[in-house]
């Protein structure tokens, strides 16, 4: 029976091993399980086929003892003690091929993160990941110049071959060994596929290839579990490096055995393992790094995040929720950079000098020109009566704090654009993308100089600040081009669209509403400044003649300050303008009728006139342009109609014309009129004078027009 049975095996591993150096032919006296053993014998790789062998003679012989030989004699009690022993040595030889196997595994898990460095890099360069336009191009023509060129091959004193160009002399050939290991393996490099193709083998020879297809499944799925654990330690950016680049490798291996096994992995089973993982890495990039405060940092996480994305994507595994992942990121990014750029603006603000830019020669303009392209278009203009240019030092409206701004802005748009390279995004998408944040650091800007405004602020620096408000929202056009350029790669023929014409309108009305007002408050408080200092002498018996001196000051800083308005909107200093002379007539209209002068001389009310005068004549002069020549005398037109009413007491027109739109003295009001003649009739009551001849008709006479005027207050 031994010989039999050895000589029956020897056949039997001769013929194998005929048939596995041709093509597969199928003998008539094998078994199906034979022949199929064969097969994936022939399919094996020449390394295991050894072991292969080994434990496939084994199985044969427990196949020829069981089917057999122990047949003809199995009425013998030893034959079924020895059938006994068959089942043993089965479950002994699955037994070390789990071991082999859990084997396997152990090494997929060392080598997993240098098998997912290696396909990263091969992605990367394939990409050219990471590589500048202007590098990729050097590099095209580096290898077209190499292409090109003739080279001999010399061999050098030590043995080395040499490379001898006819251009650049001699240059060593570098060998393989001298780039790094993990750049020249792949996953069959470092692992041995052997112990899975084993298994299958052998499992099918066994009749239990569908017991092994689940335990690989489940070791396989416990093992990704465990690969897509994040450590408890990932302080630095190679922590999350070395994280994705073992995943990578677990899910490279898989590939390659769906490839090589197609029944023992199913697309199904990769599909739940990769879509288990994703979720893992999403919620793991969000918990650990979605708090990263540092922009610089955030790229660095998008490039590594991105080429973990393209690597799987190269193996046929869907990365939707990465690009989802990195679009997060992306709101995050511009909202960590936008912080920095309003922090930036705000201290521009604060250290501005808030004076015009002044340019001493050609140089300096046109430094000014290229960083911010507004000027005055009267500066490149010819001069009509010299015929040259306007001489130098010339002036800029505009202060540094603008350019700066400027500046800043494309700087930021430009660092918006590096986190949206390789997204996936349209130009259309980008350009949309960039818009949208624009306008909101436009808006925060805005917000900035609102509340920086809120300040007690000199004059000056609200005139310069309404001015840099002015070019500031001529600059959004020009960003909005300066956005299509980058968004459609520097392209010419580009065109404004429909988002960046809402920044000229709107985002900055409410700063410049506020300025504004601002400049308002500062003028009227400097107003009341001046009017605080009149020192009326309520009795005086006779006019001085002149104006009195705090009046003079009043309409010298009025002057100076409106001729400042050059460069501010003319619509805005008009409205200024019109509002400082109403607001001048109403203090100078309080302080003549105040409640605490009790009465007033006829000599006070001139010097009073003279005073009003002074301001007509500085209306008259129209200290801003754009007015008609009546339109701001008008402002003091009650004034003058009061006092011209009292002092010549002209009563009787001004009661026969009252309320009539032609009247002389259609601007008095009846009651303020009452009140001045009181205040006269109480100091001519002090006088002496009053107690004269006629004093009985005149005091009847007053009194009189006293009750008219009363009465028609009341109407």
């Amino acid at each position: 029976m031994d010989g039999s049975s050895m000589a029956s095996t020897k056949d039997t591993a001769g013929e194998s091993s005929d048939t596995a150096s041709t093509s597969y032919q199928p003998f008539p006296e094998m078994s199906a399980e034979q022949e199929f053993f064969l097969y994936e014998l022939e399919t094996t790789d020449s390394g295991s086929i050894g072991l292969v062998l080994r434990y496939y003679q084994a199985l044969k012989v427990l196949e020829e003892l069981e089917h057999t030989h122990l047949a003809l004699v199995e009425k013998y009690r030893f034959t079924q003690i020895l059938a006994k022993t068959m089942s043993p040595v089965r479950n002994e030889i699955k037994a070390k091929a789990y071991s082999e196997f859990k084997d396997f595994l152990e090494n997929v898990k060392k080598v997993a993160c240098r098998i997912g460095r290696h396909a990263s890099r091969c992605t990367a360069e394939q990409h050219s990941f990471g590589v500048s336009e202007a590098e990729r191009a050097r590099r095209l023509q580096q290898e077209a110049k190499q292409k090109v060129v003739d080279v001999e091959i010399a061999v050098s004193a030590d043995g080395r071959l040499l490379r001898k160009n006819t251009s650049n002399g001699t240059a060593p050939i570098l060998s393989q060994d001298s780039l790094e290991d993990d750049e020249k393996v792949s996953a069959q490099d470092l692992i041995d596929f052997t112990p899975v193709h084993r298994c299958c083998q052998i499992f099918n020879v066994l009749g239990a290839k569908e017991e092994f297809d689940v335990y690989y499944r489940q070791q396989r799925k416990d093992q990704c579990d465990l690969v897509i654990e994040p450590p408890s330690k990932m302080n630095s950016l190679k922590h999350y490096v070395d994280y994705l680049d073992e995943i990578i490798g677990f899910f490279v291996v898989e590939d390659h055995i769906i490839i090589t096994e197609p029944t023992l992995v199913t697309s199904s089973h990769k599909d739940q393992l990769w879509e288990s993982a994703l979720k893992k890495i999403v919620h793991t990039m969000n918990s650990r790094f979605g708090g990263c405060p540092d922009v610089e940092m955030m790229l660095r996480m998008k490039k590594v995040i991105l080429l973990f994305a393209l690597t799987m994507k190269s193996y046929g595994y869907g990365i939707g929720p990465l690009y989802s992942l990195l679009q997060n990121f992306r709101d995050q990014y511009n909202e960590i950079l936008m912080s920095e750029y309003c922090a930036q603006f705000e201290r521009d603000l604060e250290k501005d000098n808030y004076a015009p830019i002044n340019v001493e020669n050609e140089e300096q303009f046109r430094a000014i020109i290229k960083e911010f392209p507004f000027y005055k278009r009267s500066m490149e203009q010819v001069q009509s009566t010299a015929n040259l240019q306007e001489p130098f030092p010339r002036k800029f409206p505009y202060s540094r704090f603008v350019v700066s701004a400027y500046s800043k802005a494309k700087l930021y748009l430009q660092g918006c654009l590096k986190f949206m390279e390789h997204l996936q995004l349209t130009h259309s998408e980008m350009d949309d993308t960039v818009r949208r944040y624009a306008n909101v650091l436009l808006s925060r800007w805005s917000g900035s100089l609102k509340s920086f405004v809120e300040r007690k602020l000199s004059l000056v620096q609200l005139v310069q600040i309404t001015v840099n408000i002015g070019y500031l929202e001529k600059s959004c056009e020009s960003l909005g081009v300066y956005i299509t350029k980058l968004t459609s790669g520097n392209e010419l023929n580009v065109s404004m669209t429909a988002h960046q014409l809402s920044l000229t309108e709107r985002v900055f009305r409410d700063a410049r509403s506020e300025v504004e007002q601002q400049i308002e408050v500062c003028i009227r408080d400097k107003v009341d400044a001046f009017i605080e200092l009149a020192q009326y002498d309520w009795e005086l018996p006779a006019s001085s003649g002149h104006a009195s001196d705090y009046i003079s000051d009043l309409i010298n800083y009025l002057s100076t300050t409106f001729l400042s308005f050059t460069n501010l909107p003319s619509v805005l200093a008009r409205h200024v303008c019109m509002q400082t002379c109403k607001h001048l007539s109403s203090r100078l209209s309080d302080v003549l009728l105040s409640p605490d002068v009790k009465a007033i001389s006829m000599g006070a009310l001139e010097q009073f006139s003279l005073d009003v005068m002074q301001c007509e004549m500085f209306t008259a002069r129209c200290p801003v342009a754009g007015f008609d020549h009546n339109t701001l005398p008008m402002t003091f037109a009650h004034l003058r109609q009061l006092l011209e009413l009292v002092m010549s007491n002209d009563w009787t027109s001004y009661l026969a014309e009252y309320g009539q739109e032609n009247g002389t003295y259609v601007r008095v009001n009846a009651t303020t009129a009452t009140q001045l003649l009181e205040k006269m009739i109480e100091f001519e009551k002090k006088s002496a004078g009053f107690f004269g001849i006629n004093k009985g008709d005149r005091k009847k006479l007053l009194d009189t027009i006293i009750r008219q005027l009363r009465a028609l207050s009341a109407q």
